[in-house]
């Protein structure tokens, strides 16, 4: 599951309240490693992030830091994964945030 709730900068400075889940602020765990996991996992099956998908998104991952200034984001196009830099204040659409919790083992 994952949702559009603008751009890095809005979610950074959000209140811990939105976005907490059994209280775990879940923006620390959007980040490109589960991403990529969430990816692999997929398989041939539906991916996520993909020109081939109804609609065409891509992840900020808000639990990353900025590298130079620039938030970190992937997608996955012409069948490559694909992991970008952009504006941190580009809130647009297609920009999604995919948070997860930990599950205790």
């Amino acid at each position: 599951m994952a949702w559009a709730l603008g751009s890095y900068q809005t979610i950074d400075a959000a209140e811990e309240d939105g976005f907490t889940v059994a209280d775990t602020d879940v923006r620390a765990a959007m980040t490109r490693q589960l991403w990529g996991a969430r990816v692999l996992q997929s398989g041939d099956r539906f991916l996520p992030d993909c020109e081939a998908n109804d609609k065409w998104t891509f992840t900020l991952f808000a639990g990353e830091d900025l590298v130079d200034g620039l938030a970190q984001s992937g997608t996955i196009l012409k069948s490559r994964v694909r992991y970008r830099l952009g504006k941190p204040d580009r809130g647009i659409g297609s920009a999604r945030v995919a948070p997860a919790i930990p599950v205790p083992s």
